[in-house]
């Protein structure tokens, strides 16, 4: 037995811990970030998505009063890293910049995914796409991607080059094919770099490449743009049509890229970030940076990014079947 008072004390003591219970996960919270951010890059150290993540990363740590770390995870294909983030805990402190490969394509290229795009992150925010843009030998009788099509004697042992199986250049080249029939013969390289350089070599006679990859040979007139996928022109290369303009639907592939984190992240430490992403990537100077590089910089709301992942992933599905592409 227990006296009355005794009884109504060790209810104030259940209630009194209930409510700290409660209240410690929301004051925690509240004094996020407390502790440096890390953003993983599932690529290695100097590609594209790597520098783009430092730059960002720098930008961001402004805004967020705390340290953000670049940590490289390379290796099949982006997977592994971006795996690492799907198994990291959901507190806001581990962060992806993925891209269109993986989370989009890589669903469909590997069998055995270690993640699903669409159900083991949180979507933050888009950071910016980059056009693809067709590269071809400047003795290519087209000089546009609507005079390629229209001139079936330009498809006769025509080939072109990509940065690898699976890649977005090679899925993108494969949109290409298929609207000639699948006339043109597939060469993957290790990069986009060597594409331009078979170009203009003479092994291949039309690449799909990223714009920063082409521009100093389009420049000095060693190579020729026979259009950019996307759906508005370049800073960099303003006098070369989108495919669309040249009324060729079903090439507005793009490289976009994107921050997001675990599934379940609270949805204060959701807003909290993406107010600081938003920032960083709304700086002038930044945008401007990438622009002249072919790269367009944009934030979303992270329902955007939601809605873009799950419009991307079964649209890829259907290019990687019917090319009959696997990576594993």
């Amino acid at each position: 037995m227990f006296s009355k008072t005794k009884h109504l004390g060790g209810l104030m003591a259940s209630a009194l811990l209930a409510s700290v219970a409660f209240t410690a996960p929301a004051l925690a919270q509240s004094n996020y970030p407390s502790q440096p951010i890390r953003l993983v890059v599932p690529f290695a150290p100097g590609g594209a998505a790597d520098t783009l993540a430092r730059a960002l990363a720098n930008n961001m740590g402004e805004h967020a009063g705390q340290t953000v770390v670049v940590e490289n995870r390379a290796g099949a294909g982006g997977t592994i890293g971006t795996a690492s983030v799907a198994r990291a805990a959901p507190d806001g402190y581990t962060l992806l910049l993925g891209n269109v490969s993986t989370l989009a394509t890589a669903a469909s290229l590997y069998t055995k995914l270690p993640y699903d795009p669409l159900k083991d992150f949180t979507p933050l925010t888009l950071v910016g796409n980059s056009p693809l843009v067709f590269a071809a030998t400047p003795s290519l009788e087209a000089n546009t991607l609507s005079e390629l099509l229209s001139n079936t004697t330009n498809h006769k042992n025509l080939n072109y080059g990509s940065s690898g199986a699976g890649s977005i250049t090679h899925l993108t080249g494969e949109l290409l094919n298929n609207q000639i029939g699948n006339a043109i013969v597939h060469v993957p390289y290790k990069g986009s770099a060597p594409v331009v350089v078979a170009i203009m070599g003479g092994e291949l006679q039309l690449g799909v490449t990223q714009v920063s990859e082409m521009l100093q040979q389009f420049r000095a007139g060693k190579l020729k743009a026979l259009g950019i996928t996307g759906n508005q022109r370049l800073q960099v290369i303003p006098d070369v049509a989108t495919a669309t303009e040249q009324g060729i639907s079903g090439l507005e592939a793009t490289t976009w890229y994107a921050v997001v984190g675990p599934a379940g992240m609270p949805e204060d430490v959701v807003k909290t970030l993406h107010a600081m992403l938003t920032k960083a990537l709304d700086d002038p100077q930044f945008k401007q940076r990438y622009a002249e590089e072919g790269l367009l910089i944009q934030s979303s709301s992270a329902e955007e990014l939601r809605e873009l992942m799950k419009k991307e992933v079964p649209a890829w599905r259907e290019v990687v079947e019917r090319a009959n592409v696997k990576l594993d």
